[in-house]
């Protein structure tokens, strides 16, 4: 059974979300504060986290860099705030998807599905592979999910390690937008298409330079040979 946390304060939202979650046959764990919540992920390592922006005493881009310091169990953000802007900034911030309250439970489901899918079928494949491999400067572990640089650990969102790994499963061959739109991120309508955008954006920023990936007419990106 999967394992989703969920860190919200408000009692109605996080209790009416436990029950739907837990029909839909999950194992649901709730916390009203950050600080409360960072020994059970430490211990338990959930599958997912659901984290609400507006949570009190601790600012939420804090929290999403603290948690990816370590760890890189998917986060989906809980927001009031819906404006172009924020969408970038919480993708720019290491989640992996968001969505606006009031939300539709059936909606929010369909989107854990999907990553709970990606992330298991990632596993699955992972077994046939060789575990470990060294590429440019990095180490990338396929086991653990973690890319190294020397002895640092790069703070990578799963979409971002996925998309990384698929551009050296290529061998150094073109990826399309529509295959990291797809097969990636697993949205067959993928509606706000500059997320993509940012997530190359954030990659390229954390391997510490825009020269380890190229984009061919902004349709296509590969790892550069040279």
């Amino acid at each position: 059974m999967k394992k989703i946390l969920i860190i919200e304060d408000d009692i109605w939202i996080s209790s009416s979300l436990k029950l739907y979650l837990e029909n839909s046959d999950f194992e649901v764990i709730l916390y009203n504060s950050w600080e409360n919540a960072v020994n059970f992920i430490k211990l338990h390592s959930p599958d997912l986290i659901i984290l609400d922006l507006n949570l009190p005493y601790k600012d939420w881009i804090e929290i999403t860099k603290e948690l990816r310091e370590t760890d890189n169990t998917p986060i989906v953000m809980l927001t009031a705030r819906w404006w172009e802007l924020d969408k970038i900034v919480w993708l720019e911030t290491w989640a992996d998807d968001y969505i606006a309250k009031p939300f539709s439970p059936r909606e929010l489901l369909a989107r854990i599905n999907t990553i709970i899918r990606r992330t298991s079928s990632s596993e699955q494949a992972e077994k046939h592979e060789k575990n470990c491999i060294k590429i440019f400067d990095f180490e990338v572990d396929f086991d653990k999910k973690i890319v190294k640089k020397g002895e640092e650990i790069l703070s990578l969102t799963s979409n971002e390690f996925e998309i990384f790994k698929k551009l050296i499963e290529e061998n150094w061959g073109v990826v399309s937008r529509e295959t990291i739109m797809k097969d990636i991120i697993w949205y067959d309508n993928y509606l706000y298409d500059r997320t993509i955008d940012t997530h190359i954006k954030n990659l390229r920023k954390k391997l510490g330079s825009s020269d380890y990936i190229i984009t061919m007419r902004r349709q296509w990106y590969r790892l550069n040979i040279n």
